[in-house]
């Protein structure tokens, strides 16, 4: 008896990887006319170097993205937001010297070395912009990562207690990262992610 055919599974299988990205792709929120700010924030992504020493390709776009918003004059500061990565470089400095690199005076910036995954990235970030100002603290950012992480940013960000823009950085797509930020999201549902946003005991994610 010869085995089943597999072939027509096929079909079925790229309809469902194509619904899967389809839905994951159209909760990228659309771009927006950005104002004013009081800080631009860079979201970390790790391992930020690469084994040779190099920047990441994703951490760099990152940056650059931020740094040229920053050259637009819509705030003041460019904060960078990620801690110590496994390698034993910490994303924030990286992201700092990089900037540094790209022009950005060193005054200018600002850096959360904290953090660990993208809710801490928020609650340290707003802690950061807030120091020394009045409470109850509202800043006003521009949160700039990658285009499948906007909107979970954005979420986490508003929990932190910040009023929130965003803008992509030029990152093409991947089904990898597709994939793995569905999967987050759905974790997320089972946790109290603003509540930890917002100053409650942290947990962890895996930061991409």
């Amino acid at each position: 008896m010869s085995a089943p055919d597999p072939r027509p599974a096929l079909p079925w299988i790229g309809l469902t990887l194509a619904l899967f990205l389809g839905a994951s792709c159209a909760s990228v929120p659309p771009p927006r006319l950005l104002g004013p700010a009081d800080a631009i924030v860079v979201l970390g992504n790790r391992p930020p170097v690469e084994p040779d020493g190099s920047v990441r390709f994703e951490t760099q776009k990152r940056v650059e993205a931020g740094v040229r918003v920053y050259r637009r004059g819509l705030a003041p500061i460019l904060l960078m937001a990620g801690g110590p990565a496994p390698s034993g470089h910490v994303e924030a400095e990286v992201m700092r010297d990089l900037a540094i690199e790209l022009g950005v005076p060193a005054a200018a910036i600002r850096i959360e070395p904290r953090s660990t995954d993208t809710i801490e990235n928020a609650r340290f970030g707003v802690t950061v912009l807030c120091e020394g100002r009045e409470q109850p603290c509202t800043p006003e950012v521009i949160v700039v990562t990658s285009p499948y992480h906007l909107r979970r940013a954005e979420h986490l960000f508003e929990c932190a207690g910040a009023r929130v823009q965003t803008h992509a950085a030029d990152v093409p797509p991947s089904i990898g990262r597709v994939f793995s930020e569905s999967f987050i999201r759905v974790m997320y549902g089972l946790t109290r992610e603003c509540h930890q946003a917002a100053g409650g005991e942290p947990t962890r994610e895996p930061e991409w």
